[in-house]
């Protein structure tokens, strides 16, 4: 492995093992959601309505898995905190896959 695809590597599991502080934090601080993830039921006890576009759009999506975690209300911080790891694994592991892909299929400089 070459040394800079190691600092890479090595720089990528700390970010991974850090993504529980997303957790943590808000935890501490009392800060609630994040800022932006509002389900439309938040949305609407912030403000006191639910904007037209919102509430049209907002059965459009569902996340896979929402909240990075399977039971978010039912689960130990520990379990959480686990859940966002893997959640962290998978997605820079797919980033990873999708940009090596990409990188074969390019054409070769002659």
């Amino acid at each position: 492995m070459k040394n800079i695809n190691k600092k890479l590597a090595i720089g990528l599991l700390f970010l991974i093992l850090l993504s529980p502080a997303g957790i943590f934090l808000p935890e501490l601080f009392n800060a609630g959601d994040a800022w932006g993830e509002w389900s439309v039921e938040t949305i609407e006890q912030l403000t006191g309505f639910i904007p037209a576009g919102m509430k049209k759009m907002a059965a459009l999506w569902s996340a896979p898995i929402p909240d990075y975690t399977l039971n978010a209300n039912n689960e130990s911080m520990l379990r959480q905190s686990v859940y966002y790891i893997l959640s962290a694994f998978v997605g820079v592991s797919l980033i990873t896959l999708i940009t090596f892909v990409i990188y074969k299929l390019m054409p070769k400089k002659e």
